[in-house]
C-alpha cells in the first residue's frame, strides 16, 4: 500500500496540510500492535497492520483533523481503551435492525469488531475479524448504533485506504468551513459518499 499512502499524502500537503504536519501520529511499534493483538486474542490482517505502520492514528496537538470518511481515526492506545469497555456490555446482546449480508448482525456489542474511527456521535468504522460466511476476515464495516444499522464498506483494509486515496483525488473530499474558522483542517465528504448520514448518500443508501 506505500504508493497509495503517499499518494493520501500528496493531497493532504496540499490540501489540508495540517493533518500531515500536526494530526498524523508517528508509526506505531511492532510492540503496540502485538499487545493489541493479545487483547483482542485474534490475529490482525497484514493490511491493517500496515496502516498502523504508516502512522498510529490522529492527535489534536496543533490541529483538530479527521481522515476515513471525516472520522477520528483512533491510535492504537485509543483501540483498547474502547475494546475493553465495550466487553462490560457484550451481556446485552442488541442485535442490528439492518445489516448487510456480509455482516453478524447478533450483537452490536460484538468483540470480533474492533473499532479505530468513530464521527464524535453514533458511527463507527470497524475492523470485522468474524463476518458471515458471506463475508471475509479482516473486512470493514461501519455501524450506526442510533439506527441499528451495518454497511459493508470494504473487504479488507486495503480497499479502504486505496478507496480513500481515489476519492481525495476525485474533489470528494473537502475542508469543514466551520473547523477552518477555528483554524483547523478537518475533512468532510460530499454528500455522495458520506457513510455517516447513509440514508442520502448515493454510495451507501440502503
Amino acid at each position: 500500500m506505500k504508493s497509495t499512502f503517499e499518494k493520501i499524502e500528496k493531497w493532504l500537503k496540499e490540501n489540508a496540510d495540517k493533518i500531515i504536519e500536526f494530526s498524523l501520529q508517528e508509526p506505531a511499534t511492532e510492540v503496540e500492535i502485538h499487545e493489541l493483538e493479545r487483547v483482542i486474542n485474534k490475529s490482525l490482517p497484514k493490511d491493517f497492520k500496515e496502516l498502523y505502520l504508516w502512522h498510529n492514528g490522529l492527535g489534536d496537538n496543533g490541529n483538530f483533523g479527521s481522515l476515513f470518511f471525516g472520522m477520528d481515526f483512533y491510535p492504537i492506545d485509543r483501540i483498547l481503551e474502547e475494546y475493553n469497555s465495550k466487553g462490560r456490555y457484550t451481556a446485552e446482546n442488541i442485535s442490528l435492525k439492518n445489516a448487510d449480508k456480509e455482516i453478524d448482525k447478533t450483537n452490536i456489542y460484538n468483540l470480533d469488531w474492533v473499532k479505530f474511527a468513530f464521527d464524535g456521535s453514533h458511527t463507527s468504522l470497524y475492523l470485522d475479524l468474524k463476518p458471515t460466511n458471506e463475508g471475509k476476515y479482516g473486512q470493514i464495516i461501519f455501524i450506526d448504533d442510533e439506527y441499528e444499522m451495518g454497511i459493508l464498506v470494504a473487504d479488507s483494509t486495503s480497499e479502504l485506504v486505496e478507496n480513500f486515496a481515489k476519492d481525495l483525488e476525485s474533489n470528494l473530499y473537502h475542508l469543514n468551513e466551520d473547523a477552518l474558522e477555528d483554524d483547523n483542517h478537518y475533512l468532510e465528504t460530499d454528500q455522495t459518499i458520506d457513510v455517516v448520514n447513509w440514508q442520502s448518500s448515493e454510495r451507501w443508501k440502503r
